[in-house]
């Protein structure tokens, strides 16, 4: 039991290590990832008063190659845009690099003058990024618009930020290069229609995106559409005016948790963060440790559950457990955390199949140990019949054989248990060394032990294995019983200070013996009348007595001394029994 005790544990403690190990260097970071997505991430319904104007392929064709478009045409843009004071777009936001002076001064100059007369035009600039000696990510330099325009307009960061399997779920909300914070779009549209957004965001260099719509949801208009004389810009009445690539050939697309199939057009991408900034939707991940406190509590408290329940009892709690985690994760989500969800559930299937598998482990063993036990107590030769011959799977429901049937019961017993309450192996154990007397005199005498039952013994001679002079063997066994019991007594009332001892009864006569049961539960034993009357007889003996019945008397007429002691009633019949209390056997 103390080397079953140690495997479980150092079991347990292997896996605890395993899971540990598996978080601390996220080794499933990939199913994490798009677990999380399939549960967080809940398209709703996107901004009307967010617009994307896209520089899509009807405007390429009928603009031309983006590479030769001049600057004036985003002047004429943004012209267009602001073209009635009364109805102006709330921002304009230009998703293009413009860092470099162009070859036409004239054209940089129109930009220039275009963003200083709208008063609500936020430009691109970017960040860039290397690596230390120590390979982690540091900003490198800075690319921002050409000197007039970042004098005229305000400018924002238009850098995405990848996750490990390339998809987009993080929103830059600012970064730091050579002592200068520069922000992003989404802050610097926020800055423009609400000031300042307060110390969480300043706090947090980047956000969490709550994805509200898929591809092409927030798009609107072509930038072509925009110079067609019958376009009214009062539709743009205090909108987010995005203007940014809209086709696959600028390569500004990637992949993100609102359509895992369908690249997203990095316009859309800012379009998503500035709407969750907008509506105070701000959410982050959790920290580390706090993820890591979070695991542990939740594998301390699967490891708790499995070791106090039962393996269905603690399926269940394992799966309360494992919802509780997920409500949990889901609840912080809604608060603006992002929780893990795979590797506490993960953690918690794993504790419950530990705990399957070592229950089946040690059930097999209990089970090679009871056949074992039940080899010491069960005639050997009667477990290989019933092996060798298959007959243990056998359907056959028993046949009729004449046998002889004894019971014994320790007398004393329940004075005994009571006397000893608060020492139960040493019941155990005084039980076990009678049961160990009264099976060992059963196979010395040839017979078979059926069943124990409790501090009773039922043999059987002759039922199960065919034996010779089974009635006299029975009896035989039974006196060696009650002489053995006087030795083994006196050893226990010297150790414990307890008095028991052996009451028996035997009979003989006719009985159904054999496999019986259902299919899935078998019991070989035997059944009938003889068998009852063999119980009833135990149950009127007295201490150091044996009682037989007058069928077993007249068989071993001449080779025994017995006195009759009167007849006794049997439970369930007329008739009265004479019986007979046994004072030798030759």
């Amino acid at each position: 039991m103390m080397n079953a005790k140690r495997w479980k544990w150092a079991g347990a403690a292997a896996l605890a290590a395993a899971l540990v190990l598996l978080f601390a260097v996220d080794a499933l970071w990939y199913l994490e990832l798009k677990l999380t997505d399939a549960v967080f991430q809940r398209p709703s319904q996107t901004d009307p008063d967010i617009v994307v104007v896209g520089i899509d392929d009807y405007a390429l064709e009928r603009f031309g190659r983006y590479q030769d478009w001049s600057r004036e045409l985003f002047a004429e843009a943004i012209g267009i845009l602001n073209s009635d004071p009364d109805a102006q777009p709330a921002v304009i936001l230009l998703d293009v690099l413009f860092t470099e002076s162009g070859a036409d001064p004239l054209a940089d100059a129109a930009l220039a003058d275009a963003a200083r007369r709208a008063g609500n035009v936020i430009t691109a600039a970017e960040l860039r990024y290397g690596q230390d000696r120590n390979l982690n990510k540091t900003v490198a330099g800075v690319n921002l618009p050409f000197p007039a325009l970042a004098e005229v307009s305000a400018y924002g960061l238009a850098n995405g930020s990848l996750d490990r399997d390339g998809h987009v779920r993080h929103a830059l909300l600012w970064d730091e290069f050579e002592g200068q914070r520069y922000y992003s779009f989404a802050a610097q549209v926020y800055f423009s229609l609400h000031g300042e957004y307060g110390d969480l965001a300043e706090r947090n260099r980047e956000m969490y995106i709550p994805y509200y719509g898929a591809p092409g949801d927030y798009y609107q208009w072509s930038l072509a559409e925009l110079f067609d004389p019958d376009f009214d810009p009062a539709f743009f009445e205090d909108c987010v005016v995005m203007i940014g690539a809209f086709t696959t050939g600028m390569m500004d697309a990637y992949y993100t948790p609102a359509d895992p199939e369908e690249q997203m057009n990095g316009v859309e991408i800012h379009a998503n963060a500035i709407q969750a900034l907008l509506e105070g939707n701000f959410k982050r991940d959790v920290p580390r440790p706090i993820r890591l406190a979070g695991f542990l509590l939740v594998t301390a408290a699967a490891f708790a559950l499995i070791g106090l329940l039962s393996v269905r009892a603690a399926l269940l709690a394992c799966a309360g457990l494992a919802a509780a985690q997920t409500a949990l994760s889901v609840w912080l989500y809604d608060l603006g955390f992002v929780y893990m969800l795979l590797y506490p559930l993960l953690a918690v299937a794993l504790i419950y199949l530990y705990k399957v598998v070592y229950s089946y482990v040690t059930a097999v063993i209990e089970k090679q140990r009871v056949r074992g036990v039940f080899m010491k107590y069960v005639d050997p030769a009667l477990v290989d019949r019933l092996i060798e011959s298959g007959e243990a799977d056998s359907n056959e429901v028993g046949v009729v054989r004449d046998i002889a049937v004894m019971f014994v019961d320790v007398r004393g017993f329940t004075p005994m248990t009571e006397a000893l309450k608060d020492r139960p192996e040493v019941v155990v154990q005084i039980l076990n060394e009678y049961l160990e007397l009264t099976s060992a005199a059963v196979f010395d005498n040839g017979g078979s032990v059926d069943k124990f039952i409790g501090d009773a013994t039922m043999a059987l001679f002759n039922g199960f294995v065919p034996l010779d002079d089974y009635v006299y063997k029975a009896v035989k066994a039974a006196r060696d019983m009650v002489c053995g019991a006087a030795r083994v007594n006196a050893s226990v009332k010297e150790k414990y200070g307890v008095d028991i001892g052996f009451g028996v009864g035997v009979h003989c006569g006719g009985a159904i013996v054999g496999n019986l049961g259902p299919a899935f539960r078998k019991d070989f034993t035997a059944i009938g009348d003889t068998v009852n009357t063999a119980a009833r007889l135990e149950s009127n003996a007295l201490r150091s007595q044996v009682l037989i019945s007058r069928a077993v008397c007249d068989r071993l007429e001449g080779r025994l001394k017995a006195v009759s002691i009167g007849e006794i009633p049997l439970k369930g019949k007329s008739e009265r029994l004479e019986v007979f209390a046994v004072d030798d056997i030759e």
